[in-house]
């Protein structure tokens, strides 16, 4: 779900209520949302740096996960997800690492139970997440387009086994391309996909991926009729398929 859902409510000095006079708003979507048994979450952007070295900066990233969390309460969603990026890494990795496991354990436990953490493109690679998943619990979203841009091993079984009994995800994109590998392209590489679910195929675990692609839907749907035309996979609706 986008987080400028409602614009400027982590703002001081903008304090109004988007809760209660929201409300049917809310129940109509999360209504759609159970009905539909979709899979939500919330990434918050940029600015969300809880191993940031100032004090108002971690202030503001504790705001700002409370701001998702009362939207996913308010939706009625059980499963509260919150993707968190590590964030800063000044100072080194190292020091960044234990500044953010140090924010972390500092969370009053209902955000502690919602985050998730996903490896980037540059600095805090697969590696880097599953050391911070062995000291605090905290479930991995590995993003396989980022694992490309900024490799280490990559333990699958490690990064499964921290949701528990919890269904795995996984964020996939392509890239733009070989000049500008890092953006995401308008679709998705039909090949590259196919690869990456024969590289799952022995893990031998259920798994939700999404798709982080310029053109949406478009772009999902056309990769459903690639993976039908190219492989035997059976698909047991429209968007989930079984190996």
């Amino acid at each position: 779900i986008s987080s400028k859902l409602i614009p400027l409510a982590t703002k001081d000095d903008v304090n109004f209520d988007y809760i209660y006079k929201y409300k049917k708003y809310y129940n109509k979507i999360g209504k759609k949302i159970r009905d539909s048994k979709m899979r939500v979450d919330f990434h918050p952007d940029q600015y969300c740096i809880l191993n940031s070295v100032k004090d108002d900066a971690v202030y503001n990233s504790i705001k700002i996960l409370e701001y998702h969390y009362k939207l996913l309460d308010a939706l009625g969603v059980n499963d509260k997800v919150l993707i968190l990026h590590v964030g800063s890494s000044t100072f080194g990795k190292d020091n960044s690492i234990k500044r953010f496991i140090n924010s972390y354990n500092k969370l009053p436990l209902y955000l502690k139970k919602c985050i998730a953490i996903e490896n980037d493109d540059k600095v805090f690679n697969v590696s880097d997440v599953i050391k911070i998943s062995n000291n605090t619990g905290i479930p991995i979203v590995l993003d396989y387009h980022h694992h490309m841009c900024n490799k280490s091993n990559i333990d699958i079984n490690a990064i499964f086994d921290s949701w528990g009994d919890r269904v795995p995800k996984v964020h996939f994109s392509s890239p733009r391309g070989k000049k500008d590998f890092r953006s995401h392209n308008d679709y998705i590489n039909g090949n590259d996909f196919i690869c990456f679910i024969e590289f799952l195929k022995k893990y031998n675990r259920d798994v939700d991926i999404m798709l982080e692609a310029k053109c949406k839907d478009d772009s999902l749907f056309r990769l459903v009729r690639y993976l039908k035309y190219k492989t035997t996979y059976k698909f047991i609706d429209d968007t989930s398929f079984v190996l």
